[in-house]
C-alpha cells in the first residue's frame, strides 16, 4: 500500500498529464466547450485513477464531450501508463464533476436568501438546456 504522500504526488502528476494531453493531443470537433480536470483521485493499491472533469456548456455538448472522452480513455491510458513512473499503471476511468454546478446552484440560493427573494423554480425544460 502506497502512502498517503505518495498517492497525493500520483494523483498530480496523472492530473498534469490528463490536462497536457486534453490541450496538447486531443483535438476533435465535438470539443466545442471548457474542459477542466478538477481533480484525481488514486486507490490505496495504486490500480485505479478516477479522473473528475467539468464540463462548461451545455447539456448536448457535455453528452458529446462524454462519449469524446470515452473514445479517447484508450489512448489517455497509454499515454498516463508511458508517463507515470510505476510498476503497474492505474486504469483511468473518467467521472463528470458536478460540483461546480452544485456550488453555484447554493451561491445562487445563498443570493436569494440574502435579498429576502423566493428563487424561481426550474421547470422540467430548462434543466435539459
Amino acid at each position: 500500500m502506497a502512502t498517503e504522500r505518495r498517492i497525493a504526488r500520483i494523483e498530480s502528476r496523472i492530473r498534469q498529464i490528463v490536462a497536457e494531453l486534453f490541450v496538447r493531443d486531443l483535438k476533435d470537433p465535438r470539443m466545442k466547450g471548457l474542459i477542466t480536470i478538477t481533480r484525481v483521485k488514486v486507490a490505496r493499491d495504486l490500480g485505479h485513477a478516477r479522473v473528475f472533469f467539468s464540463f462548461l456548456g451545455t447539456s448536448r455538448q457535455k453528452t458529446s464531450v462524454e462519449k469524446f472522452i470515452t473514445s479517447a480513455q484508450p489512448f489517455i491510458q497509454r499515454a498516463v501508463a508511458s508517463e507515470v513512473d510505476l510498476r503497474v499503471a492505474p486504469i483511468v476511468e473518467f467521472t463528470y464533476d458536478d460540483s461546480i454546478e452544485k456550488q453555484a446552484a447554493v451561491s445562487k440560493l445563498i443570493d436569494h436568501a440574502m435579498k429576502g427573494v423566493k428563487p424561481a423554480r426550474k421547470k422540467a425544460s430548462d434543466e435539459e438546456e
